[in-house]
C-alpha cells in the first residue's frame, strides 16, 4: 500500500508538469497572436517560467545566462500589472563571463521584493538591475528601486529574503556578501564567488 501510495504520489507529480505545459500550449494556440500579440507573448513567457522552474532547477546549479533569462521572463510578466512607462525597468549586464554556474532561483526574491515594495500603480517609479560579468570566477548583482510616496504595508509572514539569506549562507559559506542601503532609493548588493571559472 505504502508503495502503491509513493508510486502514485510520484505519477502525479510527473503529471502536472505535463498537464500544464499543454494547457499552456492548448491556451496559445487559441489567441490570435496578430490581434493579441501582448497575451500570446504572456502566456509564452509564463510557460517559459514553468518550464525553467519545474526542469532546469532540479540541476544543482545553472548558467548564470539561463538565469538571467529567467529573471528577464518574470519581469516582463510583472510589468502587466502596470501602465505602459509607469515603471522605468533596465537591466545592464556587463561582462562576458556568462557560462559561470550559479544555484537556481538565488537572485529571484530580491526581484520580486523590488516590485513588491518599491512600485505603486499609478505612481512613477523605477527598477534598475545590473549584473557584473567581468570577473571569471564572481558575480555581482545591484538591485536599485525607487520607494513609493506612502509605504507599502508589510504582509504577515513575510520572510522571503531572511530565507533566501539562509540559502546564500548555506549554498556560498564565506564565498559571498550581502548588503542593502536605503535612504532616497532601496539597493541590494550582492556578490558571489563563484570560483567556477567558466566563461563564454
Amino acid at each position: 500500500m505504502v508503495k502503491n501510495q509513493a508510486e502514485l504520489n510520484l505519477l502525479r507529480l510527473q503529471l502536472q508538469p505535463h498537464f500544464l505545459f499543454n494547457t499552456m500550449n492548448n491556451l496559445l494556440a487559441m489567441v490570435n497572436q496578430s490581434d493579441n500579440p501582448k497575451l500570446a507573448q504572456s502566456i509564452d513567457k509564463l510557460s517559459g517560467l514553468l518550464r525553467y522552474v519545474v526542469y532546469e532547477t532540479k540541476n544543482d546549479k545553472v548558467p548564470i545566462h539561463q538565469e538571467i533569462a529567467f529573471i528577464q521572463h518574470f519581469v516582463d510578466l510583472n510589468l502587466l500589472r502596470f501602465e505602459e512607462g509607469e515603471v522605468d525597468f533596465k537591466i545592464d549586464i556587463l561582462g562576458t563571463y556568462n557560462e559561470q554556474e550559479i544555484e537556481p532561483g538565488i537572485f529571484l526574491c530580491y526581484v520580486e521584493n523590488a516590485f513588491k515594495h518599491g512600485v505603486q500603480p499609478e505612481e512613477q517609479a523605477f527598477i534598475t538591475i545590473r549584473f557584473d560579468l567581468t570577473s571569471e570566477t564572481n558575480i555581482d548583482l545591484q538591485i536599485e528601486n525607487s520607494l513609493p510616496t506612502q509605504p507599502i504595508k508589510a504582509e504577515h509572514g513575510g520572510s522571503g529574503i531572511e530565507s533566501n539569506n539562509e540559502r546564500l549562507r548555506l549554498a556560498y559559506p564565506d564565498k559571498h556578501t550581502i548588503g542593502f542601503q536605503q535612504n532616497n532609493t532601496y539597493i541590494v548588493n550582492l556578490s558571489i564567488d563563484t570560483d567556477e571559472g567558466n566563461h563564454s
